[in-house]
């Protein structure tokens, strides 16, 4: 072929993928345009300001919920049952049988929280039920383990309790280091529950998971 009959390549024929490109871009074009009297949106002053950039209003709520589970509440009726039996509430145990000072929980804010709005997206928790199941690290006699000591106070040791996920992760932390795992059982449901039965409709067979 003579340079004369050369394609340029703007005369050159255009692929499927090049084709479909344009005809977005045209379509994209046409959407994008707005009409003269639509109004535009005024950026809301102070909206910088809103949220502090140190993220400690999070921080602040992490450190109130610790606070609300670390707290015992003498109106809980499961409280209340475990005292007038004479035993002790979980985290009195955790001190007891521990090193002092040698606790490091897991999941310490796991749990159901209740929110109060207060305005844009600002808000502060005004309610928490903790995780049925205190867990973390500690020493025993100076040597480290994994602590599982159950709440009876708020329905430790049922399905509904939001022990299952996190004891399974707890288990795998303890079996790379080797550790030894100590568990605190005041008793056991068989793993299912009355609510649960009342809010799915029908019970089950608790599942087995694989340490995968």
């Amino acid at each position: 072929m003579s340079p004369q009959l050369a394609l340029k390549p703007h005369d050159a024929p255009k692929t499927r993928n090049a084709t479909a490109a344009e005809r977005l871009a045209q379509v994209s074009s046409h959407v994008s345009q707005t009409s003269p009297n639509t109004p535009k949106k005024r950026r809301r002053k102070g909206a910088e300001s809103d949220l502090p950039k140190d993220y400690s209003d999070i921080l602040g709520q992490l450190d109130a919920l610790k606070e609300i589970a670390a707290t015992p509440d003498p109106n809980n009726r499961g409280y209340v049952r475990q005292k007038q039996a004479g035993k002790l509430w979980v985290r009195e145990r955790v001190e007891q049988l521990l090193d002092p000072g040698s606790f490091r929980e897991v999941g310490s804010v796991s749990g159901t929280v209740k929110w109060k709005h207060l305005g844009g997206v600002k808000e502060e928790p005004v309610e928490f039920v903790p995780s049925n199941n205190v867990q973390g690290f500690g020493k025993l006699r100076g040597r480290k383990i994994v602590f599982t000591p159950d709440d009876f106070s708020i329905r430790a040791g049922h399905a509904d309790g939001a022990l299952t996920e996190k004891t399974i992760y707890m288990e795998k932390l303890a079996i790379a280091p080797k550790l030894p795992i100590v568990k605190l059982v005041d008793g056991s449901s068989g793993g299912g529950s009355v609510t649960t039965i009342r809010t799915t409709g029908f019970s089950y067979v608790p599942p087995l998971p694989l340490f995968t």
